[in-house]
């Protein structure tokens, strides 16, 4: 059985949808998964019967702000492309950064952007997203 630490996680985004690039930094990420449920039962039935519907995502990613590192700027001021058309695309990983290899994958918009520097500490990004149309699982 294999133990993955959280040092093996990476995130690679691309704000276009063209190319993903690793972001530099990456702290953390978070992916909830939701799956809607429709009421199926038949009337007269005595239990209810239920199908799996609409599918939907949202995380973070946080990040350690170094404003020289590779992909943290073009991630961080994705949050001001007003009426974004969701064509932004993310890939986060496990471990490695191999595309398609133990990570989710899925067209997102940035939501939301926090930024926090306190005195004696790391200056560091969060930034919340949701998920638009398909979500892939390559997980191993």
């Amino acid at each position: 059985m294999a133990i993955l630490r959280g040092e093996q996680g990476a995130v690679q985004f691309s704000p276009t949808g063209s190319s993903n690039a690793t972001i530099v930094g990456t702290r953390s990420w978070t992916l909830s998964i939701t799956k809607d449920t429709l009421d199926v039962t038949d009337h007269g039935d005595t239990t209810r019967a239920f199908i799996g519907s609409l599918v939907s995502g949202s995380g973070t990613v946080e990040l350690v702000y170094d404003p020289d590192a590779a992909g943290q700027a073009t991630f961080i001021e994705d949050i001001i492309t007003a009426a974004d058309p969701a064509d932004a695309t993310f890939e986060l990983f496990t471990t490695g950064t191999a595309s398609g290899t133990d990570s989710v994958s899925f067209a997102g918009i940035i939501t939301s952007m926090d930024i926090a520097s306190t005195v004696g500490e790391l200056v560091v990004v969060t930034c919340n997203f949701i998920t638009s149309g398909a979500i892939t699982s390559n997980l191993e």
